[in-house]
Protein backbone atom coordinates (compact mmCIF):
# COMPACT_ATOMS: atom_id res chain seq x y z
CA UNK A 1 0.00 0.00 0.00
CA UNK A 2 1.40 3.27 -0.84
CA UNK A 3 1.89 5.80 2.00
CA UNK A 4 -0.15 9.59 1.53
CA UNK A 5 2.22 12.00 1.98
CA UNK A 6 0.43 14.99 4.37
CA UNK A 7 -0.45 17.98 2.95
CA UNK A 8 2.38 20.10 4.69
CA UNK A 9 4.95 17.72 3.65
CA UNK A 10 3.79 18.12 -0.19
CA UNK A 11 4.07 21.95 0.27
CA UNK A 12 7.21 21.97 1.99
CA UNK A 13 8.43 19.70 -0.94
CA UNK A 14 7.23 21.89 -3.71
CA UNK A 15 8.73 24.53 -2.21
CA UNK A 16 11.92 22.71 -2.34
CA UNK A 17 11.75 21.87 -5.89
CA UNK A 18 10.88 25.55 -6.63
CA UNK A 19 13.99 26.42 -4.93
CA UNK A 20 15.90 24.00 -7.20
CA UNK A 21 14.76 25.32 -10.12
CA UNK A 22 16.11 28.33 -9.68
CA UNK A 23 12.46 30.24 -10.11
CA UNK A 24 11.54 33.12 -8.55
CA UNK A 25 8.08 32.33 -7.14
CA UNK A 26 7.84 32.89 -3.53
CA UNK A 27 5.96 30.25 -1.74
CA UNK A 28 4.28 31.14 1.14
CA UNK A 29 2.40 29.70 4.21
CA UNK A 30 -0.18 31.58 6.60
CA UNK A 31 0.86 32.69 10.35
CA UNK A 32 -0.29 30.76 13.14
CA UNK A 33 -2.84 31.93 14.24
CA UNK A 34 -3.41 33.61 17.35
CA UNK A 35 -4.87 32.26 20.62
CA UNK A 36 -8.91 32.70 20.82
CA UNK A 37 -9.60 35.48 23.19
CA UNK A 38 -12.60 33.81 24.48
CA UNK A 39 -13.56 33.04 28.28
CA UNK A 40 -15.52 30.07 28.99
CA UNK A 41 -17.21 30.76 32.34
CA UNK A 42 -19.44 28.60 34.05
CA UNK A 43 -22.08 30.56 37.14
CA UNK A 44 -25.66 30.18 38.26
CA UNK A 45 -26.24 33.87 39.06
CA UNK A 46 -29.44 33.55 37.56
CA UNK A 47 -31.70 35.13 39.95
CA UNK A 48 -32.97 38.70 40.28
CA UNK A 49 -30.22 40.90 41.62
CA UNK A 50 -27.84 38.34 40.63
CA UNK A 51 -28.28 38.00 36.76
CA UNK A 52 -27.88 42.38 36.95
CA UNK A 53 -24.65 41.53 38.52
CA UNK A 54 -23.35 38.93 36.44
CA UNK A 55 -24.12 41.47 33.52
CA UNK A 56 -22.30 44.35 35.59
CA UNK A 57 -18.85 41.54 35.54
CA UNK A 58 -18.59 41.30 32.13
CA UNK A 59 -18.98 44.88 31.34
CA UNK A 60 -16.19 45.44 33.81
CA UNK A 61 -14.42 42.61 31.92
CA UNK A 62 -14.87 44.16 28.98
CA UNK A 63 -14.03 48.17 30.11
CA UNK A 64 -10.57 46.29 30.80
CA UNK A 65 -10.14 43.98 27.84
CA UNK A 66 -12.42 44.44 25.17
CA UNK A 67 -11.27 41.77 23.21
CA UNK A 68 -12.35 39.09 25.59
CA UNK A 69 -15.56 36.99 24.16
CA UNK A 70 -17.26 36.26 27.45
CA UNK A 71 -18.82 32.46 26.89
CA UNK A 72 -21.37 31.65 29.21
CA UNK A 73 -22.98 28.49 30.81
CA UNK A 74 -25.30 29.68 33.31
CA UNK A 75 -27.47 27.36 34.90
CA UNK A 76 -30.96 27.82 36.64
CA UNK A 77 -31.67 26.68 40.22
CA UNK A 78 -30.34 29.10 43.00
CA UNK A 79 -27.36 28.23 45.19
CA UNK A 80 -25.85 26.52 42.53
CA UNK A 81 -26.99 22.81 43.45
CA UNK A 82 -28.08 22.02 39.58
CA UNK A 83 -24.99 24.43 37.96
CA UNK A 84 -22.80 22.02 40.59
CA UNK A 85 -23.40 18.90 38.60
CA UNK A 86 -23.99 20.02 35.20
CA UNK A 87 -19.99 21.26 35.67
CA UNK A 88 -19.14 18.11 37.31
CA UNK A 89 -19.84 16.36 34.09
CA UNK A 90 -18.18 18.55 32.03
CA UNK A 91 -14.86 18.19 33.88
CA UNK A 92 -15.36 14.71 34.60
CA UNK A 93 -15.05 14.43 30.74
CA UNK A 94 -11.89 16.16 30.57
CA UNK A 95 -13.61 19.28 28.80
CA UNK A 96 -13.45 22.43 31.97
CA UNK A 97 -14.75 26.09 31.06
CA UNK A 98 -11.84 28.35 31.62
CA UNK A 99 -13.41 29.35 35.10
CA UNK A 100 -16.74 28.74 37.73
CA UNK A 101 -17.83 29.90 40.39
CA UNK A 102 -17.00 28.53 43.59
CA UNK A 103 -17.71 28.59 47.57
CA UNK A 104 -14.17 29.18 49.42
CA UNK A 105 -13.44 26.21 52.01
CA UNK A 106 -14.43 22.15 51.50
CA UNK A 107 -16.17 23.16 48.42
CA UNK A 108 -12.65 24.65 47.00
CA UNK A 109 -10.83 21.56 48.43
CA UNK A 110 -12.39 18.93 47.17
CA UNK A 111 -12.32 20.75 43.51
CA UNK A 112 -8.12 21.39 44.56
CA UNK A 113 -8.32 17.25 45.60
CA UNK A 114 -9.33 16.21 42.49
CA UNK A 115 -6.96 17.96 40.09
CA UNK A 116 -9.44 20.87 38.48
CA UNK A 117 -7.39 23.75 39.88
CA UNK A 118 -4.11 25.42 39.16
CA UNK A 119 -2.66 27.45 41.80
CA UNK A 120 -2.30 30.91 42.13
CA UNK A 121 0.54 32.45 43.95
CA UNK A 122 2.17 34.19 41.40
CA UNK A 123 -1.22 36.08 40.47
CA UNK A 124 -1.53 36.63 44.18
CA UNK A 125 1.95 37.96 45.02
CA UNK A 126 1.16 40.35 41.59
CA UNK A 127 -1.79 42.09 43.46
CA UNK A 128 -1.10 41.36 46.53
CA UNK A 129 -4.27 40.21 47.37
CA UNK A 130 -3.12 38.43 50.97
CA UNK A 131 -2.95 42.06 51.93
CA UNK A 132 -5.86 43.15 50.47
CA UNK A 133 -8.76 40.64 52.37
CA UNK A 134 -9.19 39.64 55.32
CA UNK A 135 -7.25 36.60 56.98
CA UNK A 136 -10.48 34.09 57.57
CA UNK A 137 -11.24 34.76 54.14
CA UNK A 138 -7.78 34.22 52.91
CA UNK A 139 -7.54 30.64 54.65
CA UNK A 140 -10.74 30.20 53.25
CA UNK A 141 -9.39 29.89 49.22
CA UNK A 142 -5.98 28.80 50.55
CA UNK A 143 -5.19 24.69 50.54
CA UNK A 144 -2.22 22.94 51.46
CA UNK A 145 -0.50 26.67 51.69
CA UNK A 146 -1.52 27.58 48.12
CA UNK A 147 -4.59 30.22 46.99
CA UNK A 148 -6.13 28.37 44.32
CA UNK A 149 -9.03 31.09 43.72
CA UNK A 150 -9.41 35.22 43.64
CA UNK A 151 -12.63 35.80 46.25
CA UNK A 152 -15.32 38.55 44.80
CA UNK A 153 -16.66 38.97 47.34
CA UNK A 154 -17.66 37.41 51.46
CA UNK A 155 -21.56 36.39 51.66
CA UNK A 156 -22.66 36.42 55.04
CA UNK A 157 -25.36 34.12 55.82
CA UNK A 158 -26.69 34.65 59.55
CA UNK A 159 -29.03 37.62 58.59
CA UNK A 160 -32.79 38.33 59.70
CA UNK A 161 -34.05 40.55 57.39
CA UNK A 162 -37.16 42.36 58.07
CA UNK A 163 -40.69 44.18 56.96
CA UNK A 164 -39.85 47.57 58.34
CA UNK A 165 -43.58 48.48 58.11
CA UNK A 166 -44.83 45.71 59.71
CA UNK A 167 -42.36 45.99 62.97
CA UNK A 168 -42.84 49.51 62.94
CA UNK A 169 -47.28 48.98 63.27
CA UNK A 170 -46.50 46.14 65.55
CA UNK A 171 -44.01 47.85 67.70
CA UNK A 172 -41.57 44.63 67.62
CA UNK A 173 -38.05 44.46 68.99
CA UNK A 174 -35.45 43.52 66.28
CA UNK A 175 -34.63 39.72 67.20
CA UNK A 176 -31.50 39.38 67.97
CA UNK A 177 -31.74 35.90 69.79
CA UNK A 178 -34.63 32.43 69.73
CA UNK A 179 -36.86 34.09 72.54
CA UNK A 180 -37.27 37.88 70.75
CA UNK A 181 -37.44 35.66 67.50
CA UNK A 182 -40.64 33.97 69.13
CA UNK A 183 -41.80 36.83 70.58
CA UNK A 184 -42.14 38.53 67.22
CA UNK A 185 -43.61 35.18 65.47
CA UNK A 186 -46.02 34.94 68.30
CA UNK A 187 -47.18 39.01 67.90
CA UNK A 188 -47.24 38.67 64.18
CA UNK A 189 -49.67 35.49 63.67
CA UNK A 190 -52.13 36.79 66.53
CA UNK A 191 -51.78 40.41 64.92
CA UNK A 192 -51.64 39.60 61.50
CA UNK A 193 -53.19 35.97 60.83
CA UNK A 194 -52.57 35.96 57.41
CA UNK A 195 -49.65 36.31 57.68
CA UNK A 196 -46.59 34.27 57.73
CA UNK A 197 -44.30 35.51 60.07
CA UNK A 198 -41.28 33.32 58.67
CA UNK A 199 -40.38 32.82 55.21
CA UNK A 200 -38.37 29.54 54.26
CA UNK A 201 -37.42 28.04 50.83
CA UNK A 202 -36.04 24.15 51.52
CA UNK A 203 -36.75 23.38 47.77
CA UNK A 204 -32.76 23.48 47.31
CA UNK A 205 -32.44 21.66 50.94
CA UNK A 206 -29.46 24.60 52.52
CA UNK A 207 -32.42 27.45 53.18
CA UNK A 208 -33.48 25.40 56.05
CA UNK A 209 -30.13 24.75 57.22
CA UNK A 210 -30.04 28.38 57.89
CA UNK A 211 -32.19 28.66 60.23
CA UNK A 212 -30.80 25.61 62.24
CA UNK A 213 -27.34 27.39 61.58
CA UNK A 214 -28.78 30.62 63.74
CA UNK A 215 -30.46 28.55 66.55
CA UNK A 216 -26.98 26.12 66.91
CA UNK A 217 -24.58 29.26 66.93
CA UNK A 218 -26.59 31.00 69.40
CA UNK A 219 -27.23 27.87 72.00
CA UNK A 220 -23.23 26.93 71.67
CA UNK A 221 -21.68 29.76 70.96
CA UNK A 222 -18.80 29.83 68.11
CA UNK A 223 -16.36 27.26 69.05
CA UNK A 224 -18.70 24.78 69.58
CA UNK A 225 -20.07 25.52 66.20
CA UNK A 226 -17.22 25.19 64.28
CA UNK A 227 -16.55 22.06 66.27
CA UNK A 228 -19.38 20.55 65.55
CA UNK A 229 -18.98 21.24 61.52
CA UNK A 230 -14.96 19.71 62.11
CA UNK A 231 -16.75 16.51 63.24
CA UNK A 232 -14.96 17.32 66.62
CA UNK A 233 -18.56 16.95 68.96
CA UNK A 234 -20.19 12.99 69.75
CA UNK A 235 -23.61 14.40 68.35
CA UNK A 236 -25.53 11.51 70.02
CA UNK A 237 -25.25 12.52 73.33
CA UNK A 238 -24.87 16.67 72.48
CA UNK A 239 -27.24 18.31 74.21
CA UNK A 240 -26.61 21.93 72.24
CA UNK A 241 -27.40 20.41 68.82
CA UNK A 242 -30.57 18.45 70.56
CA UNK A 243 -31.52 22.00 71.91
CA UNK A 244 -31.59 23.29 68.77
CA UNK A 245 -33.16 20.60 66.94
CA UNK A 246 -36.12 21.33 69.30
CA UNK A 247 -36.03 25.24 68.81
CA UNK A 248 -36.58 24.54 65.37
CA UNK A 249 -39.36 22.17 65.74
CA UNK A 250 -41.40 24.79 67.96
CA UNK A 251 -40.79 27.81 65.19
CA UNK A 252 -41.98 25.28 62.42
CA UNK A 253 -45.81 26.44 63.15
CA UNK A 254 -44.61 30.39 62.24
CA UNK A 255 -42.66 29.32 58.84
CA UNK A 256 -45.01 28.60 55.39
CA UNK A 257 -46.29 25.07 55.31
CA UNK A 258 -44.63 24.86 51.49
CA UNK A 259 -41.51 25.65 52.27
CA UNK A 260 -40.34 22.75 50.49
CA UNK A 261 -41.90 24.11 47.17
CA UNK A 262 -39.92 27.40 47.59
CA UNK A 263 -36.20 27.88 46.14
CA UNK A 264 -34.39 30.97 48.09
CA UNK A 265 -35.54 33.65 46.10
CA UNK A 266 -38.59 32.87 46.47
CA UNK A 267 -39.22 32.61 50.18
CA UNK A 268 -37.03 36.13 50.08
CA UNK A 269 -39.80 37.47 47.69
CA UNK A 270 -42.31 36.40 50.30
CA UNK A 271 -41.22 38.97 52.07
CA UNK A 272 -40.69 41.73 49.34
CA UNK A 273 -44.92 40.55 48.49
CA UNK A 274 -46.24 41.31 52.25
CA UNK A 275 -47.09 37.36 52.48
CA UNK A 276 -44.49 37.48 55.11
CA UNK A 277 -42.76 39.40 58.09
CA UNK A 278 -39.16 37.80 57.81
CA UNK A 279 -36.89 35.65 56.29
CA UNK A 280 -33.14 34.43 57.50
CA UNK A 281 -30.77 34.81 54.50
CA UNK A 282 -27.44 35.58 53.22
CA UNK A 283 -26.49 39.02 52.15
CA UNK A 284 -27.58 38.13 48.44
CA UNK A 285 -31.18 38.59 49.35
CA UNK A 286 -30.48 42.81 49.62
CA UNK A 287 -30.44 42.01 45.52
CA UNK A 288 -32.85 40.21 45.24
CA UNK A 289 -35.40 42.51 47.55
CA UNK A 290 -33.92 45.33 45.63
CA UNK A 291 -34.46 44.15 42.17
CA UNK A 292 -36.93 41.51 42.62
CA UNK A 293 -39.79 42.89 44.78
CA UNK A 294 -38.44 47.32 43.76
CA UNK A 295 -38.10 47.35 47.74
CA UNK A 296 -35.38 49.73 49.27
CA UNK A 297 -33.09 49.11 52.17
CA UNK A 298 -33.81 50.70 55.11
CA UNK A 299 -37.05 51.72 53.93
CA UNK A 300 -39.08 49.23 52.88
CA UNK A 301 -37.10 46.55 54.67
CA UNK A 302 -34.37 46.40 57.42
CA UNK A 303 -31.68 43.69 58.61
CA UNK A 304 -29.87 42.15 61.48
CA UNK A 305 -27.75 39.35 62.02
CA UNK A 306 -29.22 36.72 63.94
CA UNK A 307 -28.52 35.76 66.35
CA UNK A 308 -25.87 38.37 68.26
CA UNK A 309 -26.21 36.43 71.19
CA UNK A 310 -23.32 34.83 72.80
CA UNK A 311 -21.56 37.22 70.86
CA UNK A 312 -21.95 38.96 66.79
CA UNK A 313 -20.24 36.27 65.25
CA UNK A 314 -20.67 36.21 61.21
CA UNK A 315 -21.38 33.23 59.38
CA UNK A 316 -19.64 33.60 55.82
CA UNK A 317 -18.77 32.12 52.57
CA UNK A 318 -16.74 33.48 49.53
CA UNK A 319 -17.91 33.46 45.85
CA UNK A 320 -14.71 32.88 44.00
CA UNK A 321 -12.80 32.53 40.43
CA UNK A 322 -10.13 30.53 39.77
CA UNK A 323 -8.08 28.86 36.76
CA UNK A 324 -8.89 25.28 35.60
CA UNK A 325 -6.31 22.72 35.00
CA UNK A 326 -6.25 22.81 31.23
CA UNK A 327 -7.95 25.45 30.18
CA UNK A 328 -8.44 26.06 27.08
CA UNK A 329 -7.86 30.36 27.43
CA UNK A 330 -5.70 30.07 30.13
CA UNK A 331 -4.04 34.02 29.25
CA UNK A 332 -7.60 35.18 29.28
CA UNK A 333 -8.71 33.46 32.32
CA UNK A 334 -5.61 34.95 34.03
CA UNK A 335 -7.39 38.13 33.09
CA UNK A 336 -10.61 37.70 34.25
CA UNK A 337 -8.85 37.04 37.71
CA UNK A 338 -7.01 40.39 37.40
CA UNK A 339 -10.65 42.04 36.90
CA UNK A 340 -12.56 40.33 39.35
CA UNK A 341 -9.70 41.29 42.35
CA UNK A 342 -10.17 45.40 41.54
CA UNK A 343 -12.22 47.53 43.37
CA UNK A 344 -13.27 48.42 39.57
CA UNK A 345 -15.19 45.00 39.23
CA UNK A 346 -16.39 44.17 42.79
CA UNK A 347 -17.47 47.55 43.83
CA UNK A 348 -20.43 47.03 41.12
CA UNK A 349 -21.07 43.84 41.17
CA UNK A 350 -21.22 43.45 45.02
CA UNK A 351 -23.43 46.61 45.63
CA UNK A 352 -25.96 44.76 42.87
CA UNK A 353 -25.86 41.43 43.82
CA UNK A 354 -25.95 41.87 47.98
CA UNK A 355 -22.66 40.38 49.28
CA UNK A 356 -19.92 42.45 50.55
CA UNK A 357 -16.26 43.45 49.09
CA UNK A 358 -13.69 40.99 49.56
CA UNK A 359 -11.32 43.60 49.77
CA UNK A 360 -11.05 45.54 52.94
CA UNK A 361 -9.32 48.63 51.00
CA UNK A 362 -12.97 49.54 49.43
CA UNK A 363 -14.55 52.17 51.53
CA UNK A 364 -18.04 50.91 53.21
CA UNK A 365 -19.36 53.97 51.90
CA UNK A 366 -19.64 52.59 48.32
CA UNK A 367 -22.53 50.62 49.53
CA UNK A 368 -25.55 52.79 48.83
CA UNK A 369 -27.43 51.31 52.26
CA UNK A 370 -26.78 51.76 55.76
CA UNK A 371 -26.96 47.71 56.28
CA UNK A 372 -24.51 47.06 54.44
CA UNK A 373 -22.19 49.98 55.38
CA UNK A 374 -22.04 48.72 58.92
CA UNK A 375 -21.30 45.28 58.25
CA UNK A 376 -18.30 46.40 55.94
CA UNK A 377 -17.00 48.29 58.18
CA UNK A 378 -17.75 45.66 61.29
CA UNK A 379 -16.01 43.12 59.20
CA UNK A 380 -12.63 45.32 58.71
CA UNK A 381 -12.52 46.43 61.78
CA UNK A 382 -13.13 42.84 63.46
CA UNK A 383 -12.19 39.94 60.94
CA UNK A 384 -11.70 37.44 63.50
CA UNK A 385 -15.81 37.53 64.28
CA UNK A 386 -16.01 35.70 60.69
CA UNK A 387 -16.19 32.40 61.21
CA UNK A 388 -16.58 29.77 57.56
CA UNK A 389 -20.58 28.62 57.24
CA UNK A 390 -21.67 24.86 56.47
CA UNK A 391 -22.39 26.43 52.93
CA UNK A 392 -20.03 24.18 51.34
CA UNK A 393 -17.19 25.39 53.51
CA UNK A 394 -16.14 23.40 56.84
CA UNK A 395 -17.19 20.22 56.58
CA UNK A 396 -16.60 17.98 53.42
CA UNK A 397 -18.72 18.27 50.33
CA UNK A 398 -19.79 14.87 50.79
CA UNK A 399 -21.32 15.07 53.96
CA UNK A 400 -23.10 18.53 53.08
CA UNK A 401 -25.97 17.52 51.05
CA UNK A 402 -26.69 14.55 52.81
CA UNK A 403 -26.89 16.65 56.12
CA UNK A 404 -29.02 19.07 54.46
CA UNK A 405 -31.14 16.17 53.57
CA UNK A 406 -32.03 15.42 57.35
CA UNK A 407 -32.40 18.81 58.34
CA UNK A 408 -35.25 19.07 55.47
CA UNK A 409 -36.78 15.92 56.21
CA UNK A 410 -36.85 16.90 59.98
CA UNK A 411 -39.02 20.01 59.45
CA UNK A 412 -41.38 17.75 57.24
CA UNK A 413 -41.37 15.36 59.94
CA UNK A 414 -40.00 16.74 63.23
CA UNK A 415 -38.47 13.47 64.96
CA UNK A 416 -35.35 14.70 67.47
CA UNK A 417 -34.15 11.46 68.24
CA UNK A 418 -33.72 10.36 65.04
CA UNK A 419 -32.67 13.24 63.12
CA UNK A 420 -29.60 13.19 65.20
CA UNK A 421 -29.07 9.47 65.18
CA UNK A 422 -28.86 10.16 61.40
CA UNK A 423 -26.46 13.52 61.43
CA UNK A 424 -23.88 11.24 63.83
CA UNK A 425 -23.63 8.45 61.03
CA UNK A 426 -23.46 11.17 58.69
CA UNK A 427 -20.34 12.38 60.86
CA UNK A 428 -19.03 9.23 60.53
CA UNK A 429 -20.21 7.71 57.30
CA UNK A 430 -18.22 10.96 55.20
CA UNK A 431 -15.21 10.86 57.93
CA UNK A 432 -15.47 14.46 58.53
CA UNK A 433 -13.23 14.85 61.13
CA UNK A 434 -10.79 13.73 59.56
CA UNK A 435 -11.27 15.30 55.98
CA UNK A 436 -12.28 18.91 58.01
CA UNK A 437 -9.15 19.18 60.07
CA UNK A 438 -7.35 21.59 57.09
CA UNK A 439 -9.98 24.14 58.53
CA UNK A 440 -8.99 26.03 61.72
CA UNK A 441 -10.81 29.27 63.82
CA UNK A 442 -10.00 32.17 64.83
Amino acid sequence: MKKLLSVPMCILMIGTILTACGTTEVVTTSPPKAEMRQLEIFHWWTAAGEQEAADIMFEALATVYPDIEVIQNPVEGGGGVGGRVVLQARMDAGLPPDTWQALGGAELKAYVDSGYLEPLDDLWDEIGLADLVPGPLANAVTIDGHPYVVPLNMHLENILYYNTAVFDELELTLPTNYDELMEACETITREKPDMVPLAVGSKEKWGAVFVLDTLMLEVGGPDYYVQFFKGEIDVERDENFKTSLERLESLLPYINEDHMDLTWDQSVSMVGSEKAAMVIMGTWAIGALEKGSGWTAGKDFGAVTFPQEPERILLFHPDTYGLAKNAPHPEAALDWLRVVASPELQIPTDVTQGGLFARIDIDPAEFPDAIRQELQAYVSEKPDKLILDQHGSIAPHSFTTPYWNAIVDFMISPKVDSTISAVALLFSNHNVKEQAAWYQWP
